[in-house]
């Protein structure tokens, strides 16, 4: 059997990152990015898709019979509808784990700059260079509060979460866990209650699922610190945006940095960007799973899936297989 093969947005791969050649009787199409106008008619004679982060839900896999698997390039799978797939026999793979080290690295690179306030330093200095402040003897204008001796609470128990706890405490930093399933218990372990009350940074480590959205909202905002600090590098909807805005506007918590929104992609407009110039906040584009290594070895899983599947076998990280 000769598969079609359609790559739906290999934007999500940077140019230096190289994609292997599937060894075995295909026809290949790829597009930087398809939007979902374009998606039914773009997959219509495809038997295989593959994406990095165009949702394909049942509205749009009703109208594609042929369509046999959807490889995912990336962990979450919150972009399918993966109870369609599953009454239907589409096959659908991800790739976890592929990241644990680089988004682990990002949150980190994040708590320093609230923590130690580097880049704000750095503009400050770009502002005497321009002559828009006066250069001085001493500096205190942003508050810097070590790394070490501080406490991180991590909301997750995943590989990332676990890379992410070494980490930590290789900088010398108390680590606790909540695990909302309670499948993991044990010394380090919390409840998020005691979770929020004593960690001066938190992190947000879990999927985005129904029990998962809005885990964080007004009321658990007023339980943190009034100096901690939040990462999200997860998923946008695990943290109440709106509730997080006026989080910060009114100092109830000390600051947030986000990888990841409720809507991506970003809208300019978009009600987060009240925060943007604010010092104790920082917004990215959803790039921390995104270095150079991590995207190689993603790409390399992803078609590798692919072509366990067109060899017959079922791909070592097939979430959906076909029924028996």
């Amino acid at each position: 059997m000769s598969h079609h093969v359609v790559f739906l947005d290999n934007e999500g791969i940077a140019p230096s990152v190289k994609v292997p050649q599937l060894p075995f009787a295909h026809t290949w199409s790829s597009y930087d990015y398809t939007s979902p106008q374009d998606l039914v008619a773009r997959l219509q004679d495809a038997t295989i898709a593959l994406t990095c982060s165009v949702p394909l839900r049942a509205e749009h896999l009703r109208q594609l019979p042929k369509l046999k698997m959807i490889s995912l390039a990336l962990t979450g799978t919150d972009i399918v509808d993966l109870d369609y797939c599953g009454e239907h026999g589409i096959v659908v793979t991800n790739v976890p784990g592929y990241a644990a080290n680089t988004v682990a690295e990002h949150a980190i690179a994040m708590m320093f700059e609230l923590l130690r306030k580097p880049s704000s330093y750095h503009r400050l200095m770009q502002k005497i260079h321009r002559g828009e402040e006066p250069p001085r003897n001493i500096y205190f204008d942003f508050r810097i509060r070590d790394v070490g001796g501080k406490t991180l609470g991590i909301i997750g128990n995943g590989v990332i979460a676990r890379r992410l706890a070494e980490l930590a405490r290789g900088l010398g930093m108390k680590v606790w866990f909540y695990d909302k399933g309670g499948e993991f218990k044990g010394d380090e372990y919390v409840s998020m209650a005691k979770l929020l009350a004593i960690s001066d940074v938190i992190s947000l480590n879990v999927p985005l699922t129904s029990e998962t959205r809005d885990m964080l909202g007004a009321k658990e905002l007023t339980q943190m610190k009034r100096d901690a600090i939040l990462i999200n590098t997860a998923r946008g909807g695990v943290v109440n945006e709106s509730a997080l805005i006026d989080a910060i506007l009114n100092g109830t918590i000390g600051g947030a940095a986000l990888d990841v929104l409720v809507n991506e992609p970003v809208d300019p407009q978009d009600p987060i960007f009240q925060l943007i110039d604010l010092d104790n906040f920082i917004l990215n584009p959803h790039v921390a799973w995104s270095s150079v290594d991590a995207m190689q070895g993603l790409i390399d899983k992803a078609l590798n899936n692919i072509v366990q599947f067109a060899n017959g076998e079922t791909p070592q990280f097939a979430i959906q297989k076909v029924p028996a």
